[in-house]
């Protein structure tokens, strides 16, 4: 609003006076409003830009402990895999066999060692020796016989 508009709609100057001092007042009034407005709005683009950067830190984080957790299962799978190869060793167990062995407790996997040492190392029982003459020839042995049979009549 300015003076010339309210002269060209023919208010007398005193009252032109009035309404700009009135305007005037009301403009003051608002200007504290409009800087805190300004302020909040700048406050609030700052948050923004804070809460953007945490979120990229925190996304960051999440892959970082994931691959932590990664990290811990191979040395736990690893940990698990040495115990059981010293077990294995322990027992008597052919390495091979080491990763079949079961359990996930350190006593668990020691009775699964026991259970498997117990069939891997049985004594087998040695074969007999033979009691029947070697034979070189298919005749030959056919010969003995004849000659046993005929020795008995």
């Amino acid at each position: 609003m300015n003076r010339e508009f309210l002269k060209n709609l023919g208010l007398e100057d005193d009252v032109v006076d009035k309404v700009m001092a009135e305007y005037g007042k009301s403009i003051q009034e608002l200007k504290p409003a409009q800087e805190k407005l300004e302020s909040v709005q700048s406050e609030k683009a700052s948050l923004e830009k804070q809460l953007n950067e945490l979120q990229q830190t925190l996304s960051s984080k999440d892959e970082e402990l994931k691959t932590i957790e990664d990290l811990k299962n191979q040395v736990e799978t690893y940990k698990v895999n040495e115990l059981k190869t010293n077990i294995a060793i322990q027992a008597g167990i052919p390495l091979e066999l080491a990763g079949r062995l079961s359990g996930e407790t350190e006593e668990e996997i020691k009775a699964d060692a026991e259970k498997i040492a117990g069939f891997v190392n049985k004594k087998q029982p040695l074969p007999l020796k033979p009691t029947e003459p070697p034979v070189d020839d298919k005749d030959e042995g056919l010969k003995n016989m004849l000659g046993n049979l005929t020795k008995q009549n």
